[in-house]
């Protein structure tokens, strides 16, 4: 494969990838297989999906508008929680031999696939049986399962923002708003400083990365656009069979 043709292939597979990640999530299945395709490491491979990922959210995104179900201080508590989990995650990833997120990995894909594929049911679930909860409660003790999000974000993070709106909603949030503004800051968070960690590590491959962060900010501008005119649906089952044999790929 020429260079030209290579860096055109992984722009045309980060605006897909992006525009999937702003209107049904998963675009982690179409970036990562894709650096892995063209021969990066696993551990870099993971890295830069994230830069990737993150820079095209959060370009695209719109406006995220304040909420009142939960305080601003204790919202900072969440937000510090998540950071501090994305820092240790982050490092966790630099540390420990490549071989052991080699052998990770597939199962971590295979977790977020599964996430992916049944995230309706299961939010449907959350929200029918904690219909009647009263509103949200705000503990200490709830910024354990957010550190260890952050861990997780800053590790591997596919699928973050589906498990924070299954998570909240189990808490008591009912406002789509709320958990999307919850969404957007805790994944900015937790990914966001550990890409800072992953520059300062040189973990991130940015022939690769410049091209394909320019490709994800189309897709994502693209995909908000089309959010309104397109079979969500249809474009959801073709992403369950994409990442299906993304997930079988690695696993076997």
């Amino acid at each position: 494969m020429s260079n030209y043709f290579e860096l055109f292939f992984l722009f045309l597979m980060a605006i897909i990838g992006g525009a999937v990640n702003v209107t049904i999530g998963g675009g982690w299945f179409v970036i990562f297989p894709s650096l892995i395709f063209r021969g990066i490491q696993p551990v870099t491979g993971t890295a830069t999906t994230t830069i990737i990922l993150l820079s095209g959210s959060l370009v695209s995104s719109k406006t995220i508008i304040k909420t009142r179900e939960i305080s601003k201080r204790h919202f900072n508590y969440m937000v510090l929680s998540c950071t501090i989990g994305g820092v240790t995650g982050a490092f966790l990833l630099i540390t420990f031999s490549h071989k052991v997120f080699e052998n990770i990995a597939p199962y971590l894909l295979l977790c977020s696939w599964i996430l992916f594929t049944f995230y309706n049911q299961i939010q449907n679930y959350f929200n029918l049986k904690f219909a009647l909860r009263k509103e949200f409660k705000y503990s200490h003790t709830k910024l354990v399962p957010i550190f260890l999000l952050g861990i997780y974000g800053g590790y591997f993070g596919a699928g973050m923002g589906m498990i924070i709106f299954i998570l909240y909603s189990f808490y008591g949030i009912k406002r789509n708003d709320t958990l999307e503004r919850l969404a957007f800051f805790l994944v900015g968070a937790s990914n966001g400083i550990a890409i800072i960690i992953f520059i300062c590590s040189g973990l991130i491959f940015w022939p690769f990365a410049l091209v394909m962060i320019s490709g994800a900010i189309l897709g994502g501008y693209l995909g908000n656009a089309c959010k309104e005119k397109i079979n969500i649906a249809r474009v959801k089952k073709n992403a369950i069979v994409i990442g299906a044999t993304v997930t079988l790929y690695f696993l076997l």
